[in-house]
């Protein structure tokens, strides 16, 4: 989700590959090969911006001349883009630069002397000319380009050209000169569209200054198509706490978007709108039919060529329907219309529609569908209520479930208002549920239950509201409305138990002991075995799949994991049998909770695994997306922050629903906060306590641990605490990521009597608070079930991270020690992040001790750094920079041994290496590269290869990280810690 700006303050995002390609080529031009570069792509995409960007990037030492063609009516100006390029151009003694010539004057050459003059600048410094519009070029600019690509290869000279697609009639000059063009060697193409859903939310953010909701981002999706400048135009004036567009679309979006509509004649602008009021692509015939029903449409085809000349419409590949180029279009369009108008013409293609659709047995859902909306904006309610029932009925058997699920909430809204409606409300509140159910969209899945409980004759059916409790206790906790009540659970268990061998009783029964495991309840065992009895009996794969994973939830807290594992396989098993996709997320998380603790490797590999089987079984998107989201996290934790952002990019590539986008949410401010990216940091978690009513009731959230660390990250350690502290004192079980919370909580407290002291303020109080805060909590906090091996290791690293806060706010002399020892535990523990930060603070307090230990601070300083750049640990590399120049440790520096009175060089005293494997270490914990070492030395790389492997081998090492840290910790005994004191 990376960002740039443009040079004219644009914001480019989602455009890494294309500017890649542009630097590519642009590096290319400035070595000495001449080459011309043509991005298109339809209007407002951000061609401009893109190439902006690309030429203002830093280390392109080269002249850039950039001009833009406009689109002039009334005159022609020839080399209008060259002229304005041209200004800019360095002057020299004896300078060549041509004179270009002025309307109605002899063109003298000037291919030849531009070609020239470029080619004296180009042996000064590497030349890039950008040619803006070019759809809009005069035929001599087109002539001079033309004999400036055809020029010499071996010169630095970059053209770049920007074209818009669908601007210019078929035969239009352009188009022979592009095709000329495309048989000249060293023509490159790049093709720009429009930004995905992911890259539109980027954008959006950077507009409205927070992350927006995703109703409006849908919206704006849905409008825009990803077009970087309509999405611009279409958010202008909107609050960040938007969560759907206005009815009316902005003047300046609808001026933009008419632009080349207004330029067609009469006839065709009023067709267009025809088909705009249509709603989907037409074939030509059924627009001539609605246009002139008495026939003597032979000239709709002439009118449709004519739009699609201005770029407004396309045929589709087959020849058969037309529709707009860019949707949005038809929207506006539409809005034109008035009210009486839009009704009749919608009456019009009802008209046309019915009587289309006699001649079909089996009409297809889309023109069933088609003619249920002609006829509701025409005001038929009877009509449009019997069409969308069939419509959705057809949308069903097609596999269309987002259609399904519209047309059925139009029924639903309709049937008020229709007295004598066969079918009842519960029934049309049954199937909507079902196709909300199918299509993932939980909020109206919600109002429909909702609805069918207070249905009447609901209290005749107890197993069917027993079923429908639970499931609003799961829609509720998946929307962030309320955590799952063990009330509710009860009276669900209360209801069903009028036939208590029913598949609805496991159900509520499992329910029950799932929330009594987080509420720490004694029953809930109890209630999970009796909940397996009675669905393995029953045989419904849906409540075997609860009653399996309440099962494994006990298991997992007893700490019989191994028994936890067998429970909820079979329950991922039974839940893909029934298409229970909460159930499938339930069961797996509970299955990796078994297998590993969260911040792994392997539980990332489980949820990885998960979500591309949801993704095979045709899971909604919000079951991926959640499933993603607990991946990107798991990344995150191991320091694979590369992994973590591709799987919040699929998380919110789509709409992820509020239980995706809240745990993505939490694991994008983690991740910004880690990097230094304090507003997005502070905005991604506002977005999420925005989402979740309540936030530490969801203790299956990281909510207060990650409000610590992103108060801290940006400067509030008084709101860290207070965060850290809310989670540790919470009852029930522990938290997710409640083994963070006490170290947040001391490093809080150190950080505020670190200001204290700068600022000369008493730090008595908040000494007092650290010492209650250890008294209180001996050791961090740890979550339940068998602890793994991987698992304890985390624990004994936070553990030494507790202690070194407690050590830095109690300014303890030998803090040194406990930030190596918390850095060694965390190295080993997986945990990438902490390990970087505890090796800036052991740097810290080392050099407070003077020069003599200068020498391993600067060894602990090179891990940490070479730490914190793999990781992009913004803050952490900024300060041990500071730190490097602070004590004037040169990092950049090549140190082959120990300077004089520096210990440097301890680490190279390990045993058993040779004089070349010792002076090859001091460069590896330096974190020099394979190329820098071997250049420094005057070797090859593979021999450099060779030393390095001879080095893990003798040392045990796994890698060269690994060799690093084990060269530090020799250097801690050099400096006089015992092993026993690191």
């Amino acid at each position: 989700m990376g960002e740039n700006r443009g040079a004219d303050g644009a914001d480019i995002v989602g455009r890494a590959k294309e500017l890649g390609a542009l630097a590519g080529f642009l590096a290319s031009a400035a070595a000495g090969t001449a080459g011309t570069l043509v991005v298109s792509g339809d209007a407002g995409v951000g061609k401009t911006a893109l190439v902006q960007q690309a030429c203002n990037a830093p280390g392109l030492a080269a002249w850039i001349f950039a001009g833009a063609c406009l689109p002039l009516a009334s005159m022609t100006v020839p080399f209008l883009a060259l002229r304005s390029a041209l200004r800019s151009a360095p002057r020299f003694d004896g300078d060549a630069r041509p004179t270009l010539p002025k309307a109605g004057e002899a063109p003298h050459d000037v291919p030849v002397a531009i070609d020239c003059w470029l080619e004296e600048l180009c042996q000064r410094r590497p030349v890039v000319l950008v040619i803006d519009d070019l759809q809009w070029a005069d035929q001599s600019t087109l002539d001079v380009l033309m004999y400036l690509i055809a020029g010499p290869t071996n010169r630095r000279l970059a053209i770049i050209a920007t074209l818009r697609t669908g601007e210019v009639a078929e035969d239009h000059p352009l188009h022979r000169w592009l095709a000329d063009v495309r048989r000249l060697p060293r023509i490159d193409w790049l093709g720009l569209g429009p930004l995905d859903r992911l890259d539109t939310e980027a954008q959006m953010a950077r507009l409205l200054g927070a992350p927006p909701h995703q109703s409006l981002l849908q919206e704006v999706f849905t409008h825009t198509a990803g077009n970087a400048y309509l999405n611009r135009l279409v958010v202008a004036g909107l609050e960040p706490s938007a969560r759907h567009l206005p009815a009316e679309l902005p003047s300046d979006l609808k001026a933009a978007v008419l632009r080349s509509w207004r330029s067609l004649s009469a006839g065709s602008r009023r067709l267009t709108q025809l088909m705009a009021v249509g709603g989907r692509p037409l074939r030509a015939e059924d627009l001539g039919a609605v246009a002139r029903p008495d026939g003597g449409h032979d000239d709709v085809l002439v009118l449709l060529h004519e739009a699609a000349d201005a770029g407004i419409v396309e045929c589709s590949l087959d020849g058969t329907h037309w529709w707009f180029h860019h949707p949005l279009l038809a929207e506006v369009l539409e809005q034109r219309l008035d009210a009486d108008e839009r009704m009749r013409w919608h009456g019009a293609f009802a008209a046309h529609e019915e009587n289309r659709l006699a001649d079909h047995e089996a009409p297809d859902f889309q023109s069933l569908a088609a003619l249920a909306d002609h006829h509701y904006t025409s005001g038929h309610a009877g009509d449009a209520y019997r069409w969308a029932l069939r419509a959705s009925a057809a949308a069903g058997h097609a596999g269309g479930t987002a259609e399904m699920l519209r047309l059925l909430r139009r029924a639903v809204a309709l049937r008020s208002g229709l007295p004598d409606a066969v079918e009842s409300q519960q029934e049309l509140w049954s199937r909507l549920r079902a196709a909300a159910e199918e299509t993932g969209s939980m909020d109206e899945e919600l109002e429909a239950v909702e609805a069918l409980l207070a249905g009447t004759g609901i209290g005749e059916r107890p197993l069917d509201a027993a079923e429908l409790l639970v499931r609003r206790a799961h829609l509720r906790f998946s929307m962030g409305r309320s955590f799952m009540a063990i009330g509710e659970m009860r009276e669900a268990v209360r209801l069903a138990a009028v036939e208590p061998e029913s598949w609805q009783h496991a159900l509520a029964l499992a329910e029950l002991a799932h929330v009594g495991v987080w509420k720490d309840e004694a029953e809930a065992e109890s209630h999970a075995a009796r909940a397996l009895t009675i669905a393995r009996s029953a045989g419904n794969p849906r409540a075997l799949s609860y009653a399996l994973t309440a099962n494994a939830m006990v298991a997992v807290v007893g700490s019989r994991a191994k028994a936890a594992r067998t429970l909820a396989a079979e329950a991922v098993a039974a839940a893909a049998e029934a298409r229970e996709f909460w159930a499938f997320v339930h069961a797996t998380m509970w299955l990796a909770n078994a297998t590993q603790t969260w911040t792994s490797q392997q539980f990332a590999d489980l949820m990885r695994a998960g979500r591309q089987r949801l993704v095979r079984l045709g899971a909604p998107h919000v079951y991926i997306a959640k499933m993603a989201a607990a991946e990107a996290e798991s990344y995150l934790a191991v320091g694979r922050w590369q992994e973590c952002g591709q799987a919040l990019r699929i998380a919110l590539g789509s709409d992820p629903g509020t239980m995706g986008d809240v745990a993505a949410r939490l694991t994008a401010a983690r991740l910004a906060a880690c990097q230094g990216r304090r507003d997005e940091a502070r905005a991604h978690l506002a977005r999420a306590e925005e989402l979740y009513a309540q936030k530490s009731e969801f203790i299956n959230l990281g909510f207060d641990a990650i409000r610590a660390e992103v108060a801290l990250a940006v400067g509030n350690p008084e709101a860290a605490y207070e965060a850290a502290m809310t989670g540790a004192t919470a009852g029930g079980l522990a938290p997710t990521m409640c083994e963070w919370l006490l170290p947040l909580a001391a490093r809080s407290l150190a950080d505020q009597i670190r200001a204290a002291r700068d600022e000369g303020t008493p730090t008595a109080a908040l000494t007092e608070m650290t010492d209650q805060l250890v008294q209180r909590f001996p050791a961090t906090l740890r979550d339940q079930g068998e602890a793994t091996e991987l698992y304890t290791l985390q624990i004994v690293a936070l553990n030494l991270l507790y202690a070194a806060e407690v050590g830095r706010a109690r300014e303890s002399a030998g803090n040194a020690k406990d930030w190596i020892r918390a850095a060694d535990a965390c190295g080993a523990a997986t945990l990438g992040w902490e390990e970087a930060y505890s090796c800036r603070r052991a740097v810290e307090s080392l050099l407070l001790h003077g020069h003599t230990q200068r020498g391993l601070a600067a060894s602990v300083l090179r891990r940490g750094m070479a730490l914190a750049e793999d990781l992009q640990a913004g803050p952490t590399l900024e300060h041990l920079r500071e730190l490097a120049t602070r004590a004037r440790i040169d990092i950049a520096r090549q140190v082959v041994g120990p300077a004089v009175g520096d210990s440097t060089g301890a680490h190279a005293e390990l045993p058993g290496l040779t004089p070349r494997e010792r002076e090859i270490l001091e460069y590896v914990v330096a974190g020099r590269t394979y190329a820098e070492i071997a250049g420094a030395l005057v070797i090859s790389e593979k021999t450099v290869s060779t030393h390095i492997s001879n080095l893990l081998r003798k040392t045990g090492a796994a890698n060269r990280l690994d060799l690093s840290r084990l060269a530090t910790r020799h250097a801690a005994v050099a400096e006089g810690l015992k092993p026993d004191q690191q």
